[in-house]
């Protein structure tokens, strides 16, 4: 029995969690790919908008310039991220659809697992009201430019492929869009096309 209760307890921590080999790790994988570089594995590291050394479709934690990687490391390392990245959706006493999971999952690979965590987003799902947290994906909509607070959702800010992204990110949470459509709002945009949000407001 007591074996039975650890395991309960054990999976109930998982919940959520977007792990390798599942529907969700898949969809989060293609989309983020898209929304960070245009569906683009790129081996050698760059410099993102905003300065920081990036790899592959996103990844940035231990990159430096003069890096370069294989498509399979790339690989391992976005699965690695994208369940980090998932992490917060843990604290979730329900089960989120594949589709939420995968929109909250790409918010935290663009805004960060702290940024998801302390969240009106999280704060909603926590509270039950999931398609409301849906909804709070698009107060992520602002970026530092030249350390200005810039709104992302103007056309000209600079860093319009936020608002896109995000409400990409909304439209799929909530069924409206798939992952595939999502996909298709970046597939001509240049690596690097887009700024991440800071902040919700």
């Amino acid at each position: 029995m007591i074996a039975l209760l650890i395991l309960v307890k054990k999976m109930k921590n998982k919940r959520n969690l977007v792990v390798g080999g599942s529907l969700a790790m898949a969809m989060v994988a293609s989309m983020t790919a898209y929304f960070e570089s245009s569906g683009k594995v790129i081996t050698k590291a760059y410099l993102d908008p905003v300065g920081i050394p990036t790899i592959c479709d996103g990844i940035t934690k231990g990159v430096y310039i003069g890096m370069e990687v294989t498509p399979e490391w790339c690989r391992l390392a976005k699965e690695k991220e994208i369940t980090n990245h998932s992490r917060p959706l843990q604290e979730v006493t329900y089960d989120l659809k594949v589709r939420e999971k995968v929109a909250f999952t790409d918010l935290a690979f663009n805004i960060g697992e702290s940024g998801l965590a302390g969240s009106t987003v999280m704060r909603r799902l926590k509270a039950g009201d999931a398609k409301g947290a849906c909804d709070a994906i698009l107060m992520w909509k602002f970026a530092k430019i030249d350390g200005v607070k810039t709104d992302c959702s103007k056309q000209s800010s600079g860093c319009h492929g936020i608002w896109i992204r995000r409400n990409a990110e909304r439209d799929v949470c909530l069924g409206t869009i798939s992952v595939r459509d999502a996909q298709k709002l970046f597939i001509n945009l240049p690596v690097g096309g887009e700024l991440w949000g800071d902040n919700e407001n």
